[in-house]
């Protein structure tokens, strides 16, 4: 099968590297796969450094008609000599250019995947976009689905949840986690019953990082004295924000319970050697990349309730979700697996479990080809 995957993000987020994977596990299964990007953008940097070689100039770089109109020309031309089959769309932007195009020549199938926060406009040209439209459509999570169907009615048969995947280390978690936590001890000279907590992303105001310093200090004394650490990559654009919490961290004199890691090479290893992984975020969270992640490191997690993080984590699961989105409703379930080790390890080992069962980048290729073949069929 020849899979086209328009993935126009001008950043690297989770619906980009999403969208990577795809590739690169279609690419291992012997099919053949082309990645569209805009130039000069993050996800394009990042897609050269994985060596999957996205193409750049088939994507319009503007609205106007007549770029759009030469765009259609070189997709098409471009979709014929490659014989592609299914074109995969990931942005909202692209989408109406890629079904012109294939209706121009009565080429590929169109499947839409939609991984965003941001709800989907009502009217008629969605619902048709969406329905006739397309052959297809992939949502990241329940939560997505659920709004196609009530917001575009969308027939439920035509959409298929297929949930970010990960892959489980190959050793035992209790070994790489207990070797990873000493690590981490020693290198911030913190006591053995010092309690490591995780948080890993963007630092910006919708993650949701300043109603995590609130949650820490409503924890009560008599818990393990817990240890923040902040995992981000230190993007130029964060440093207002960061900077904002660094004096939040000083005026609830926090300082000793808080180290910024920034950037690792080491992050799975880090997140699999803290006691809990925390995700705060108050907006978005469709892909729950990072709840994944930990949830394959054998960390169990503490979330709020955003986005799609219940039912990806499941409260008493493999993690724990607090009843509402605010620093009283966090620090509550910090506290309750706080002071439960034997139930940090049942939810860490669940969380693996689930990778295997419902998070396997097996499954998630698996899950991609029937829709495809399914796309494949419909006249």
């Amino acid at each position: 099968m020849n899979v086209l995957i328009s993935s126009g993000f001008p950043y690297w987020n989770a619906e980009a590297e999403y969208a990577a994977i795809l590739a690169e596990l279609l690419r291992e299964a012997g099919h053949g796969v082309w990645m569209l990007v805009h130039p000069g953008t993050r996800n394009a940097q990042e897609l050269h450094r994985r060596g999957l070689a996205p193409l750049t100039g088939l994507l319009p770089d503007g609205a106007s008609p007549w770029r759009w109109r030469s765009a259609i020309r070189r997709l098409t031309e471009f979709q014929q000599r490659q014989r592609i089959d299914v074109v995969n769309v990931f942005r909202s932007a692209e989408f109406p250019l890629h079904l012109f195009a294939a209706r121009w020549w009565g080429g590929p199938k169109v499947v839409r995947t939609r991984g965003g926060a941001q709800a989907e406009r009502r009217g008629w040209l969605n619902r048709r976009l969406y329905g006739r439209g397309c052959q297809g459509v992939i949502a990241c999570a329940d939560v997505i689905r659920q709004r196609l169907e009530s917001r575009l009615m969308v027939p439920p048969e035509r959409i298929r949840t297929i949930y970010y995947p990960a892959a489980p280390s190959p050793m035992p978690a209790e070994v790489v986690g207990q070797s990873a936590r000493q690590s981490l001890l020693a290198e911030l000279s913190l006591p053995e019953e010092a309690l490591l907590l995780g948080v890993v992303g963007r630092i910006a105001p919708e993650k949701g990082h300043g109603t995590l310093l609130e949650a820490l200090r409503m924890l009560p004394p008599s818990l393990p004295k817990p240890h923040l650490l902040i995992l981000n990559k230190a993007y130029a654009s964060e440093a207002p924000h960061r900077a904002l919490l660094e004096r939040r961290i000083a005026e609830m004199q926090l300082g000793d319970r808080v180290t910024w890691l920034g950037y690792r090479k080491d992050v799975g290893q880090i997140m699999s050697g803290v006691d809990m992984g925390v995700i705060p975020s108050i907006a978005s969270e469709m892909i729950c990349r990072v709840a994944v992640e930990f949830l394959s490191a054998g960390t169990p997690v503490v979330a709020l309730p955003t986005g799609a993080l219940p039912e990806v984590i499941g409260h008493g699961v493999s993690g724990l979700i607090a009843a509402s989105p605010d620093a009283a409703a966090l620090a509550e379930e910090l506290a309750t697996l706080a002071s439960h080790p034997g139930l940090r390890r049942r939810l860490g080992a669940e969380g693996r479990n689930q990778v295997r069962r419902r998070f396997s980048r097996e499954g998630f290729l698996a899950a991609h080809l029937e829709v495809f073949e399914r796309a494949l069929a419909v006249d």
